[in-house]
């Protein structure tokens, strides 16, 4: 799997996530039809790196798909032995066999590894399709415990506490934090 993809994945799904929570909550407040005075705003933030990495669903649906990356790789592995011991009973026969025997083994060989790039991409191309799709659910299920407990405690605003320079909120007090409460709902759902 790439790492480096799914990181890259994960932060553009968080800032729409983080988007639609808001939204979500604006919404849910004026369906209410309170409007209460800006002093009354409640904000609260969440780490959703740390809820991506804590949310035991997403930890299970990695070891299940771990699991058939496995399966998957000992086919390619497979392959890739086969291609290997070819290339060496080449180099040991080349210079004792025919040169249309030479070219038909180089051929098999050219053939074999076409195959096997060609598998390893498509293998590739359906854990990625996978490993979206799990990413996708598991941040739909991060949008509604937020919702939940942003509801169930009138909260007006949620943002991601995601520190550094690249981060939405520079600075926040620990006493608005409410990761924890997020990932008891969420792993309770």
């Amino acid at each position: 799997m790439h790492v480096q993809k799914v990181w890259s994945l994960s932060l553009i799904l968080l800032t729409a996530l983080g988007l639609s929570v808001f939204a979500g909550a604006a919404a849910a407040q004026e369906s209410k039809g309170d409007k209460p005075a800006p002093s009354q705003y409640k904000i609260g933030v969440v780490d959703l790196q740390q809820l991506l990495a804590d949310y035991d669903k997403r930890k299970d649906k990695y070891d299940e798909l771990q699991k058939e990356v496995d399966e998957l790789q000992k086919d390619i592995d497979a392959m890739s032995g086969r291609i290997t011991k070819a290339k060496q009973e080449y180099e040991e026969k080349r210079d004792t066999i025919s040169e249309e025997e030479r070219l038909e083994m180089k051929n098999k060989i050219e053939d074999d590894y076409a195959q096997y790039r060609i598998e390893l991409d498509k293998r590739q191309r359906l854990i990625d399709n996978k490993e979206e799709s799990v990413l996708k659910e598991v941040f739909k299920d991060i949008q509604a415990a937020i919702s939940r407990v942003a509801t169930a405690e009138n909260y007006h605003l949620v943002l991601n506490a995601k520190g550094g320079p690249r981060g939405s909120v520079l600075y926040h007090a620990p006493a608005i934090d409410i990761t924890s409460k997020v990932l008891t709902t969420l792993n309770a759902m």
